[in-house]
């Protein structure tokens, strides 16, 4: 019996199982777990909800990001499980339920990438192809000691995706290995040139955005990786209120993104009652906003832009935070923690920028932890390379 039959809180029951179209390449014979929102040619997709599922057709051609990862030779698995739509960071599906962290039993793997993240953690797959729009490639990374990206907006085609908010959409990949991670983006993403990253940036607003036992931890990561690089810099806000608008700013720009995209399906009768209350309520508030809330977020983007263009360039990487806190434990009332989550996730995304989670930390409770770097938008492959060489550097330090 396959592992897709044997793990149902992950793998969705359609699709295609073992399903391999190149037997070389330079991903060839890894495993790929890809969340059900990608089409694949003559399947249908549920996107985590049962009605999108039976009203869907089969897709006409298979994702362009799914047929690049077959041809450099990935032998597919199967679907995963996603949050509703992918509009949560919660990574509990009201229909097909919750994966449980393989990392950490009885905790969340967080979402909206749950299935491609718990099909990697527990090494029922090498690569977990997902999306991250406010966070679902990042938040899942750091629940579940994987190493994910964000890459640049729209480096990567989105063609053959079931969208949330293009305009903030990503597709983003999740893997054990700082190595494997550079591999995919070799294969996915497009010629970048290769920069030299030799300037760490560092806010120190940040760390009083994380849960205070997860402080001193942080501020041990920081200065075990400070040595690899040869500047260090500030981070400078013009105004620390900037990071208290964060999470509104683009919980309304990504909600008037998904009403613009999908108003017209949300508002047949009935409909939002086959989701779950919580992103029925989310659905009714995007479709709710007004213009004028979208403008004067867009002010506020535009700033978070300035700012993050005048403090980094091709040769800096911003070292911040991934996730408030360690992974919650299943079933837990997250609703105030989403939109602590959005306001580190939102530097990424109001930006355009490439973030990476790096699984690094080493917690005394054994929970999963680490932090992320961030580039400005192109620099991807500079970025997946100073990843991989800044986690051969910390594996050098480690005490056998």
């Amino acid at each position: 019996m396959s592992d897709k039959k044997n793990n149902k809180s992950i793998f969705c029951n359609h699709g295609p199982t073992l399903w391999q179209t190149s037997q070389s390449g330079l991903l060839a014979n890894n495993r790929l777990a890809v969340k059900d929102v990608f089409a694949v040619k003559g399947e249908r997709n549920s996107a985590g909800n049962p009605h999108w599922f039976k009203t869907a057709k089969p897709a006409q051609n298979t994702a362009s990001s799914v047929n690049k990862l077959m041809t450099a030779g990935c032998n597919f698995i199967g679907f995963t499980h996603t949050d509703e739509l992918a509009y949560s960071l919660e990574g509990n599906n009201i229909h097909y339920g919750a994966a449980q962290n393989p990392k950490l039993k009885g905790h969340a793997c967080g979402g909206s990438s749950m299935g491609s993240a718990a099909a990697v953690a527990a090494n029922l797959a090498d690569i977990g192809l997902g999306t991250d729009t406010g966070g679902s490639i990042r938040i899942p990374a750091s629940y579940c000691g994987l190493y994910g990206i964000r890459p640049s907006h729209n480096v990567i085609e989105k063609d053959g995706l079931i969208p949330l908010a293009p305009p903030f959409d990503t597709i983003g990949w999740l893997t054990q290995s700082a190595e494997l991670l550079s591999d995919v983006g070799n294969v996915l993403l497009p010629n970048q040139a290769i920069n030299k990253v030799n300037t760490l940036v560092i806010c120190e607003a940040l760390f009083e955005l994380v849960d205070p036992s997860l402080q001193a931890p942080l501020g041990k990561l920081l200065e075990k990786t400070k040595p690899y690089f040869n500047h260090h810099i500030d981070f400078k806000l013009p105004k620390s209120s900037l990071l208290s608008e964060l999470a509104d700013t683009f919980r309304i720009l990504q909600g008037r993104a998904i009403a613009k995209t999908h108003r017209d399906w949300l508002e047949l009768p009935d409909q939002l009652s086959h989701f779950a209350p919580a992103i029925a309520a989310r659905f009714k508030m995007a479709l709710a906003l007004t213009k004028q809330e979208e403008q004067e977020a867009l002010k506020i983007q535009h700033e978070w832009q300035v700012i993050v263009a005048k403090n980094l360039n091709k040769h800096s990487c911003l070292f911040l935070p991934t996730t408030p806190t360690t992974a919650p434990k299943l079933g837990a009332d997250t609703s105030a923690l989403r939109m602590q989550i959005i306001t580190l996730s939102a530097i990424a995304g109001l930006s355009g920028s490439a973030q990476v989670h790096l699984p690094l930390a080493d917690l005394a409770n054994d929970h999963p932890y680490g932090f992320s770097l961030m580039m400005t938008h192109g620099n991807d492959k500079s970025l997946l390379a100073c990843v991989k060489h800044l986690a051969e550097h910390f594996k050098q330090d480690t005490p056998a």
